[in-house]
């Protein structure tokens, strides 16, 4: 089973910026924590990591396009710069099994986009990327931030489920 994850940000650096959005699709059903819901990130944060733990890592896979070296290490920083990083926490986060489309498909600088065009799968809301996040934000465009992260999540799932059928045996859910 695949659990497509991905997260929106104000910015680039875990230490200087926050999340604004995270979302999580697992078993055909999208949820996401929005910071506009509950103007407290480290709350947003714990839910959604309430949540991940009940991800199970034999018989799940979460996938997303460059969470093991963007999402991941965010999610982190926040919650060092929040004082909540725990063993516990890094024990759960890191004993989940995670795949990252980005490092699989050879950690190439191209953007999620690009494989999406080269693999025929398309985005419901082209003209918004991760880049608009920020303004968007600012701007309290919330909706566009949301509609951007299901595409994402939903993308991400299709791509995987694309290269498994190409790769078998190297991709198992």
């Amino acid at each position: 089973m695949v659990v497509a994850f991905d997260l929106e940000t104000s910015g680039l650096n875990g230490y200087n910026h926050q999340i604004v959005l995270i979302g999580m699709k697992r078993h055909g059903v999208i949820e996401q924590w929005k910071i506009w819901k509950t103007e407290d990130e480290i709350s947003m944060i714990q839910s959604c990591l309430r949540a991940l733990e009940q991800v199970d890592p034999f018989t799940e896979t979460i996938v997303g396009y460059n969470n093991l070296k963007f999402d991941v290490p965010f999610i982190t920083a926040r919650l060092e710069v929040f004082g909540k990083m725990t063993p516990e926490t890094w024990d759960m986060l890191h004993g989940k099994k995670w795949l990252d489309l980005y490092q699989f498909l050879g950690d190439d600088c191209r953007s999620l986009t690009s494989w999406l065009h080269r693999l025929g799968i398309q985005r419901e809301h082209e003209e918004i990327t991760g880049k608009h996040i920020p303004e968007l934000f600012k701007t309290k465009q919330y909706q566009k931030i949301e509609e951007h992260n299901i595409d994402d999540l939903n993308t991400s799932e299709e791509l995987y489920n694309t290269l498994h059928l190409r790769f078998p045996g190297l991709l198992r859910a």
